[in-house]
């Protein structure tokens, strides 16, 4: 058993017509679409012609294509095994896409890769792990639609409307939210163009949208995998058609795509998702089923205005946040103190399921809290008596 690196490398000799495209190739473009093409990728005129793997790591600035010091090297390993195989050595990347904006929290990047024998697989980015990235994500508990979905339908007509082949879309995380979405609301014309829609460890969609004739006339083509502690993946989610996968991660960490094990030429199947998982899933619902959309907005606003109470680091990163909590525990308490207690006790499960990190500081720091009081007391009365006339 290995991983989506181990994949590219042992079957880099292999061309697409010895070895098909197969679902591990879909995870590898989804994991490719968190790369920063801005300044490699065509995008501006959409009619130049794409650019190969080798081409870029060739250009001056290529380091700049992995953002993510976190995953920069993986991101590496895994760019430099596509560059000089034979599998990927035609692959032609382009059709660049990229929209930023806190204020409106839109976060929403694309990437269309083409095959040598004319077909295309299009690939939508997941969160970023910005704070903003995960605003929008929240944002879809109570908006049926969010910037980046409108902005997914566009660009995949768009792409369609110049290609000739076939085309199969793939996203991770957010990104595979976006897949379907797109894929669902796209024109006839663009739905007779794709061959499959593969979603990777994806929030899902209200049970409004997964009824709707559009997404049931499309159902057929839609593949959703996540991981036996899927978190993100199971959020939302109103369908149990799902394959599940195995991770050499714990916890939240099996959302990660390179921790995702793969034997042959597909991915090594799950046995259940873990109870961890369903807690998640089983929260939200219970939640979601109590509380109506405009309660549901001013919980998402409540989060977010911790978020924001409490970030003196000025951290980008959901993750990075839930790791400094502990410097801002003050803060934090003093912040949710004066919420709705449903929306307290919800708010403390869903971050301590969520971020283990978090989680340990959220069953500690009462303690310590109570701790630091008494023995500040407990120092002040000293001093206090040490400074007392006989």
């Amino acid at each position: 058993m290995s991983g989506i690196i181990e994949y590219s490398l042992v079957n880099a000799h292999k061309d697409f017509g010895v070895l098909p495209f197969s679902k591990v190739d879909g995870l590898i473009f989804a994991q490719l679409a968190y790369l920063d093409f801005d300044n490699f990728v065509p995008d501006k005129k959409w009619f130049a012609r794409g650019i190969a793997f080798s081409k870029i790591s060739e250009q001056e600035g290529f380091d700049t294509l992995f953002p993510l010091e976190r995953t920069a090297r993986k991101n590496l390993m895994l760019f430099n095994s596509l560059a000089y195989g034979k599998r990927y050595k035609k692959v032609k990347i382009n059709y660049h896409e990229n929209v930023f904006d806190p204020e409106k929290a839109i976060q929403f990047s694309a990437t269309t890769f083409f095959l040598p024998d004319g077909n295309a697989c299009v690939a939508f980015r997941g969160t970023d792990s910005t704070i903003t990235g995960w605003r929008e994500n929240f944002d879809m508990l109570y908006n049926d639609t969010v910037p980046a979905q409108l902005l997914s339908v566009k660009y995949l007509n768009k792409v369609a409307s110049k290609i000739k082949g076939k085309i199969t879309v793939v996203g991770h995380s957010k990104g595979g939210n976006l897949a379907i979405y797109s894929s669902v609301m796209c024109s006839p014309k663009t739905k007779e163009k794709i061959i499959e829609v593969q979603s990777f460890d994806s929030p899902g969609f209200t049970e409004d949208f997964v009824t709707s004739q559009e997404y049931l006339q499309m159902e057929g083509k839609i593949v959703k995998f996540v991981p036996e502690e899927s978190m993100i993946g199971m959020l939302l989610s109103n369908t149990d058609s799902y394959r599940i996968v195995k991770s050499e991660g714990e916890g939240i960490h099996q959302h990660d795509p390179f921790l995702w094990l793969v034997e042959n030429d597909d991915f090594v199947t799950g046995e259940k998702i873990h109870t961890s998982a369903k807690l998640v899933t089983n929260t939200f619902k219970e939640w979601m089923g109590n509380y109506n959309l405009e309660q549901r907005e001013l919980f998402v606003d409540s989060i977010f205005d911790i978020i924001e109470a409490t970030n003196a680091q000025k951290a980008e990163s959901f993750i990075e946040w839930s790791e400094y909590l502990w410097d801002n525990t003050s803060v934090f308490f003093d912040t949710i103190k004066d919420l709705d207690p449903e929306i307290r006790s919800f708010l403390l499960k869903f971050l301590g399921n969520i971020f283990p990190s978090a989680k340990d500081t959220l069953l500690t720091t009462p303690k310590k809290i109570i701790k630091s009081t008494f023995d500040k007391i407990k120092s002040k009365r000293n001093d206090d008596n040490a400074n007392s006339p006989d």
